[in-house]
């Protein structure tokens, strides 16, 4: 496998290489002027990304426009599968190689910061606090978000009405279909009702506010308002649902002859609590080729890319939305979907990159799993607390 890599990566170096000579050779002319015809040969800016299909296209399009405006620079687009990329950037940076900047999921690029591959950010994004958190370890922000999701809860308004609060849904009688039982779809309800990780620094799974919250679930399920499968979303589009949670980006599958609405979870919890995003996308500077002499150009790039138009046109090519939160005070962010999600977006729980409640949150679902298969709620939450903190000392 590695092998195999690092043959591919060699191949990339060449033409690479090639493709510089050349334009330097272009380039020679009489005191030239960078970008301009027969003047020196455009900077050669470097992506590596994880987008394909459609949102790839999107990608090339935006990339094909900034350097039709810069002519002093030229940007070469280099695609990885989001699992190679943090390989091939460790073999690249061995040799000094890779490229300037990297596009791609908010976990290739953690593995690519532990790894030493990222340097601070250079561009400038204009994202939601909470978003561009999970990009920032100490005081140092390491990417831009560029697009993302957000959950939503989605009812039929053939089965039954739209609940005051997530609380109350059970007084009209529809069965709310998950499917999963963890923490991302259920953080705006959990932290709205006290819900949470740590205290002073340390776990507290066993907080009486999390087994409260637990119990309540369990006795839903029992009442048969609530099931965790995970075809829910199949059960909401076949009316054997009235309610699920699910990604915004759902809805772009819905049909004219289902009658459904949606609404951002804050909103049935009184604008409390906080909800976590899912399918980031985000930009990076490489920690070996973000050099001083191209910064600036790198920086324009970067900034180009994080722009509102440049990230609705890659967002909405891969049924994501903008990061940007300048896009959702627009016109056409001001109705439906786009303004759910826009107001999901400002109440993102705020989690720098090494936030212990990171950590925390597979524990917490493991247990809220544990519950479900008929465990003991008190022992389940037990068991996680000790998981915990063995799991800090052991580092």
């Amino acid at each position: 496998m590695v092998k195999g890599l690092v043959k591919q990566l060699r191949h990339r170096m060449l033409i690479s290489g090639l493709l510089i000579v050349i334009l330097l050779l272009a380039g020679c002319g009489e005191d030239p002027r960078q970008g301009l015809p027969g003047g020196a040969a455009p900077a050669v800016i470097e992506i590596w990304h994880s987008l394909a299909g459609a949102e790839g296209e999107a990608l090339a399009k935006e990339v094909q426009r900034i350097m039709d405006g810069h002519p002093e620079v030229l940007i070469h687009l280099e695609y990885i599968a989001e699992g190679e990329i943090a390989q091939l950037a460790y073999l690249a940076q061995a040799g000094g190689e890779g490229p300037e900047l990297f596009l791609t999921t908010a976990q290739a690029l953690t593995e690519l910061f532990q790894q030493g591959a990222l340097s601070p950010v250079l561009g400038n994004g204009d994202s939601f606090i909470g978003l561009t958190s999970q990009f920032k370890y100490g005081e140092k922000l390491y990417a831009h978000p560029l697009a993302t999701d957000v959950p939503l809860f989605f009812y039929r308004t053939d089965l039954a009405q739209l609940p005051a609060t997530l609380a109350d849904f059970h007084t009209t009688k529809g069965v709310l279909a998950l499917t999963a039982l963890d923490t991302r779809n259920l953080t705006p309800w959990w932290s709205a009702q006290g819900g949470k990780l740590t205290g002073n620094g340390q776990p507290v799974l066993q907080d009486p506010a999390n087994l409260i919250f637990l119990q309540q679930l369990l006795a839903w399920r029992e009442g048969n308002l609530l099931l965790v499968d995970p075809n829910a979303w199949n059960l909401f589009l076949n009316a054997q649902a009235a309610y699920t949670i699910a990604n915004a980006s759902q809805a772009q599958g819905l049909t004219a002859d289902i009658p459904w609405g949606s609404v951002p979870l804050t909103q049935l919890t009184a604008g409390q609590g906080e909800l976590l995003t899912t399918r980031t996308l985000g930009i990076a500077n490489s920690s070996i080729k973000t050099s001083e002499s191209l910064s600036p150009l790198i920086r324009l790039v970067e900034d180009e890319l994080l722009s509102a138009d440049s990230q609705w046109a890659i967002a909405k090519a891969g049924k994501r939305f903008p990061a940007s939160s300048s896009f959702y005070s627009r016109e056409e962010a001001q109705a439906g979907i786009l303004r759910q999600v826009g107001l999901g977006l400002a109440q993102v729980w705020s989690l720098p990159g090494n936030a212990l409640e990171g950590k925390l949150i597979p524990i917490q679902d493991r247990a809220w799993q544990k519950a479900w298969s008929g465990v003991v709620p008190e022992e389940a939450l037990a068991e996680a607390q000790t998981e915990a903190v063995k799991a800090l000392e052991a580092k």
